[in-house]
């Protein structure tokens, strides 16, 4: 019964750290309305305003606002928390292209790992209860892919309408590897972090959220996601077949020896 509280009481203690992070910004002014400023906006034009202050405040202070960055980033993502794409924008925007990808995809990756050994150690009755049938349609699923595990994965993460926040969490109850969640969880979302951050470097030309995800951004993201389900329906089942005829003509190969 007291592991029920264990996973609250971690929120709590990680939310008042960030909080306290926030409020405690150098040059920072603590009035109500500049903390109010590093909530995530709801319209773009104050998401612009928000991200061009980012960039200012960088010069002057590198290292706290990455420390924040970071910290928001992994907070986010160990307690299945929306907000992804305006943190790899902002990474965009304030640390540059290559910088801002290579940081999203190793949080991103750091940040599920811990999502899925918190869910694991802590998480089980909250699991249960709350995702109970789709345990079960995502157990057959698995079960069904087992021999293909590593690109089921990689399409399910890189297919933009799939839920990666659900795959953290029930990932440890589907019999996923830890080691082959987190390197799938890397490369499967390193697409979409691409797409973000390289949003985030040219935020001044956008108009609007829609410049971002388009229809053509989705379809990229559509058509990276059919390489690892090629992969599986076609070349692999070849390798594996040639593999297969390999090991029988090895095996017959004394036997005709034998005979000769």
């Amino acid at each position: 019964m007291t592991r029920l509280f264990i996973l609250p009481a971690i929120f709590a203690a990680a939310s008042i750290t960030l909080w306290y992070l926030i409020c405690s910004a150098p040059g920072w002014e603590t009035t109500a309305d500049s903390i109010a400023s590093f909530e995530l906006p709801q319209q773009f034009e104050n998401f612009t305003v928000l991200a061009d202050r980012f960039k200012t405040y960088k010069e002057q202070h590198f290292g706290y606002i990455s420390a924040v960055f970071v910290y928001t980033y992994l907070y986010k993502q160990t307690f299945a928390i929306p907000g992804s794409f305006f943190l790899n924008v902002i990474a965009g925007a304030v640390f540059g292209f290559w910088p801002g990808v290579v940081l999203c995809c190793f949080l991103t990756t750091i940040g599920s790992s811990l999502c899925y050994l918190f869910s694991e150690l802590f998480g089980r009755e909250y699991v249960l209860y709350y995702f109970g049938q789709k345990l079960t349609y995502l157990q057959q699923k698995i079960d069904d892919n087992s021999n293909r595990l590593i690109p089921f994965l990689l399409f399910a993460r890189i297919f933009p309408i799939s839920p990666s926040w659900l795959l953290n969490i029930v990932a440890p109850f589907l019999n996923i590897p830890l080691k082959i969640f987190a390197i799938t969880a890397f490369f499967g979302l390193a697409p979409y972090n691409i797409i973000c951050v390289q949003a985030g470097i040219f935020l001044a030309d956008l108009k609007s959220w829609d410049d971002i995800f388009s229809t053509t951004t989705i379809l990229k993201l559509s058509a990276f996601a059919l390489i690892p389900l090629v992969w599986t329906l076609f070349v692999r089942p070849r390798t594996q077949r040639q593999q297969l005829i390999q090991a029988i003509d090895d095996e017959e190969k004394p036997k005709r020896m034998e005979i000769v």
